[in-house]
C-alpha cells in the first residue's frame, strides 16, 4: 500500500503531487486511493499497469458520457485521463523515449479533447522562437473585469508539461486572470515529442512567449506576472532578471544553481535531468550545469518578487531560494520559508499544503498585478 498522507517513497511523493493536483479538477482523490491500496513502492510494472489501466478506463468513461451528451462530465474524465497516463511514466527508463513519447501523447489527446468542452475557452497556441516552436495553451479567465486581461505565465519544472500545469495554475483564472502554459525547452511536448532540450538561457523562449502576448489585443502587455514551480525555480527568475516585460515573479519554489541545489542536491533526480539535456551523460550534465546560475544575474530582477519554499524539500536545496532571494535586486521582496511539519507546506512545491500557499500566492500577486 501506497501512503501519500505520510509520503517516504518517491511514488508516494508523486502521487501526493498528483492529489493536490486534484484539488483544482486533475483527479479523484478516491480512484487514486483505491489504486494505491494495490500498490507497493518498488513494484514499478505494477505501478504503470494500474495507471494504464486507471487511464483507458477514465478515458473510455469520459467518451461514453460525451456520447450521451454529458459534456460536463466528459470534460472531467478527459481531464483526469490525462493525469492518469502521465503517472504511468514517472518510472520508466531514461532510454525509454518512445514509450515516454507515446504516453504523453495520451496525455496531450486526453486534455485536448477536454479542453474542447470546457468554458472559458481554452485555446491551443504555438510560439516561435528562432527555428524552434513551443507548444502550449492559454485558458482564458472566468469573469474578467472590463478591459485587457492581467495574464500569469506559470512555468513548469523539470518533468511538467502544459496537460498538468493547468490544474496548478486553474486558480488563477478564478481571479479574473488569464493563464499561459508553454513546452518551453526540456519540457513537455517540446522534449517529449520534438527534442528540444533545456537550455540555461531561459529569457530566450520567455522572451519569445512575452512577445506572443503582447502581441494580443486582449492581453494586457502592462500586467503579466511569470510564475515557476519545481525547476522553473531557475527557469523563471533567469527569464525575469532578463526580460522588463515582466511585472511581478512569482517562485513556487526557488533555485540559485540548477547543479547545486537540485543536481547534486537530489541523486534521485539526475536521470531526469540528464534527460532533459538531451540524454547526456553525468559528467556532460556537470559542465552543462554550471551556466544553470543565478550569480551574476540576480541583482538584476527589479519587479514585485515573492518566493516560498518548503523548509524540509528534499529536491531542491532550500538554500538556494535563500541565496536567490538575498541576491535579488527588487525593493519589494518576500521570502516564505515553511518549516514546521505540523503545519504543512514542508515538502518540495509545499504539495501538501496548496489550500494554503496557492491562495497567499496569488493573493500577493492581486495586490501587486
Amino acid at each position: 500500500m501506497l501512503d501519500f498522507i505520510n509520503p517516504s517513497h518517491p511514488s508516494e511523493f508523486a502521487i501526493l503531487r498528483l492529489v493536490a493536483e486534484a484539488q483544482e479538477g486533475g483527479g479523484d482523490v478516491f480512484d487514486i486511493g483505491r489504486l494505491c491500496r494495490n500498490l507497493e513502492p518498488s513494484d514499478k510494472e505494477g505501478w504503470e499497469k494500474a495507471w494504464l489501466g486507471l487511464g483507458d478506463a477514465t478515458e473510455a468513461k469520459a467518451k461514453r458520457e460525451l456520447e450521451l451528451g454529458h459534456k460536463r462530465t466528459a470534460m472531467q474524465f478527459f481531464f483526469h485521463a490525462n493525469q492518469y497516463y502521465r503517472m504511468s511514466d514517472v518510472f520508466l527508463a531514461g532510454d525509454e523515449l518512445e514509450r515516454r513519447r507515446d504516453r504523453f501523447l495520451k496525455c496531450q489527446e486526453n486534455f485536448r479533447d477536454a479542453a474542447k468542452l470546457h468554458s472559458p475557452t481554452i485555446e491551443t497556441i504555438k510560439i516561435p522562437c528562432g527555428g524552434e516552436e513551443y507548444e502550449g495553451y492559454l485558458a482564458h479567465p472566468i469573469n474578467p473585469a472590463p478591459g485587457k486581461w492581467p495574464t500569469v505565465f506559470l512555468i513548469g519544472g523539470a518533468d511538467a508539461f502544459s496537460e498538468e500545469l493547468f490544474f496548478d495554475g486553474r486558480p488563477a483564472t478564478e481571479r479574473g486572470w488569464a493563464l499561459v502554459l508553454v513546452d518551453t525547452p526540456g519540457r513537455g511536448s517540446s522534449i517529449y515529442v520534438k527534442g528540444i532540450p533545456s537550455r540555461p538561457d531561459y529569457e530566450v523562449p520567455v522572451k519569445a512567449c512575452i512577445d506572443y502576448l503582447v502581441s494580443r489585443p486582449d492581453v494586457d502587455p502592462n500586467r503579466i506576472a511569470v510564475m515557476g514551480i519545481s525547476m522553473a525555480g531557475y527557469y523563471a527568475p533567469r527569464a525575469t532578471a532578463l526580460e522588463p516585460r515582466v511585472k511581478a515573479y512569482i517562485g513556487w519554489s526557488g533555485c540559485y544553481s540548477v547543479l547545486e541545489d537540485l543536481y547534486l542536491f537530489c541523486p534521485n533526480l539526475q536521470p531526469t535531468v540528464r534527460r532533459l539535456l538531451g540524454g547526456v551523460t553525468d559528467e556532460q550534465a556537470r559542465q552543462q550545469l554550471k551556466a544553470f546560475t543565478m550569480e551574476g544575474i540576480a541583482q538584476n530582477i527589479k519587479c514585485p518578487t515573492l518566493i516560498t519554499h518548503g523548509g524540509h524539500d528534499i529536491r531542491m536545496s532550500v538554500e538556494g531560494a535563500k541565496r536567490l532571494f538575498n541576491e535579488i535586486g527588487a525593493k519589494d521582496k518576500t521570502l516564505k520559508i515553511y518549516d514546521d511539519p505540523a503545519v504543512g507546506g514542508t515538502i518540495h512545491c509545499s504539495h501538501d499544503y496548496w489550500a494554503h500557499n496557492v491562495p497567499f500566492m496569488l493573493d500577493w500577486l492581486e495586490e501587486r498585478l
